[in-house]
């Protein structure tokens, strides 16, 4: 196996490094999301009004691809050879039934991960006499951040004051579909996302033994009898949890990164959890992937 040229990307598991085709230099790196700019002009006062949590712009990612005649053993090919190399790619990126699963690999160990669709149409450029063709490929990522591949399970205190979640430091974007975990006993508890001010809580009783599961993506919320991160093994609760701050009309909790102590390398997500009638056996717990711009 070829080594590998870092930075690169897969495609469903795909290197887009391989024998067939290669990246051009110019696209091994992911841009920085643009913002969904909203202005606000009163009369009476210069220039707009300073607006503060606006929501990231969709992300496109371009990828330019060097094709040639090679066949998969390594072999040199043909014509024949170049056209199934490209059939290879168009039938990669021509998915539509599901979204692509994108991995950028920016250096060895690390690997972050998207999901992407192509959405603009893909013209590759051939030049028979020198057996090798270009192709750019228009990525679209919906959900715009990139994440860790692996979700992880922080374990913290109930109640508890500006905690930091140590499983989701280095992140550079907000995290939005955390599943949080609350073992009982507790009544009325809430997570606090001391970056923002936003607030999920649950208006009730979590008895001794159960568990409630709140699940900030998929707006879902469940009570369990047993050791289980499923909503589906408990009773739906969705209508006892409200959320505060920014976007709760919306959305739940956003876990926010924040930079500590001036340090742009340190970034940590800091909650803060409450309840009343809890003890030694109460927690909580949050399982997430850490997001990237």
């Amino acid at each position: 196996m070829p080594a590998i040229t870092y930075p690169t990307y897969t495609v469903d598991g795909v290197p887009l490094d391989a024998t067939g085709w290669y990246l051009t230099r110019e696209t091994r790196r992911r841009a920085l999301p643009g913002v969904r700019a909203v202005s606000v002009k009163v009369p009476g006062r210069a220039g707009e009004l300073p607006i503060t949590g606006l929501d990231v712009d969709t992300t496109t990612l371009t990828l330019g691809l060097w094709v040639t005649c090679r066949r998969p053993d390594g072999s040199e090919g043909d014509l024949p050879d170049l056209e199934a190399n490209l059939e290879a790619l168009y039938g990669l990126f021509g998915v539509r039934h599901r979204m692509l699963d994108v991995r950028h690999l920016p250096a060895p160990g690390v690997e972050r991960q998207a999901d992407a669709t192509v959405l603009a149409a893909a013209d590759p450029q051939v030049n028979v006499a020198l057996r090798h063709a270009t192709l750019q490929v228009v990525l679209t990522i919906p959900g715009v951040f990139w994440r860790d591949v692996t979700a992880f399970t922080w374990v913290g205190a109930l109640p508890g004051q500006r905690q930091v979640v140590t499983h989701l430091a280095g992140s550079t974007a907000p995290i939005t579909d955390a599943v949080i975990r609350i073992t009982g006993p507790a009544t009325n508890p809430r997570v606090t996302d001391e970056a923002t001010g936003g607030t999920v809580r649950f208006t009730g009783a979590v008895a001794a033994g159960r568990r409630l599961l709140i699940d900030c993506g998929r707006l879902r919320a469940s009570l369990v009898d047993e050791d289980t991160w499923d909503l589906d093994a408990g009773s739906d609760v969705t209508g006892q949890v409200d959320s505060t701050g920014p976007g709760s009309a919306h959305r739940w909790l956003h876990l926010t990164p924040t930079m500590s102590g001036g340090d742009p390398y340190s970034r940590t997500v800091t909650v803060t959890t409450a309840a009343t009638a809890t003890t030694s056996a109460s927690g909580v717990e949050i399982r997430a992937r850490r997001a990237y711009l």
